[in-house]
């Protein structure tokens, strides 16, 4: 039957060599991750503004074929005000009413998307 020996004092721990291999592991998956998570965080915002212009075209659009027309008045609409804009658009064609961008539009009722927060 074998006997296992205890370690004395200084054969315990790990060696430097062990502690070197995780080292490089670890900085070999950082190099990995750390550039994707780097690539989506910045594109968050550009994908947040450009989902609110596309929902500022639909609601412009439902309001011109709820109405029935072909044109509305050209306009500026400052953040958050789309409860008064001419044609209104809030409560009625919009579930809620965008805060972060400044729109302008034609009088064909294309929107343009200005200036973000």
């Amino acid at each position: 039957m074998r006997r296992f020996i205890r370690p004395t004092k200084g054969q315990r721990g790990f060696t430097l060599v062990e502690l070197v291999v995780v080292l490089g592991i670890m900085a070999a998956l950082a190099a990995v991750v750390i550039p994707v998570v780097a690539r989506f965080a910045g594109s968050g915002d550009a994908e947040a503004n450009s989902t609110e212009r596309d929902m500022v075209q639909s609601a412009m659009d439902l309001y011109m074929a709820d109405n029935d027309v072909t044109a509305v008045t050209a306009n500026a609409v400052d953040t958050d005000n789309f409860a008064t804009s001419n044609p209104v658009l809030y409560p009625n064609y919009m579930r809620s009413n965008p805060t972060k961008c400044q729109y302008t539009w034609v009088v064909d009722g294309t929107i343009t998307q200005g200036t973000c927060s």
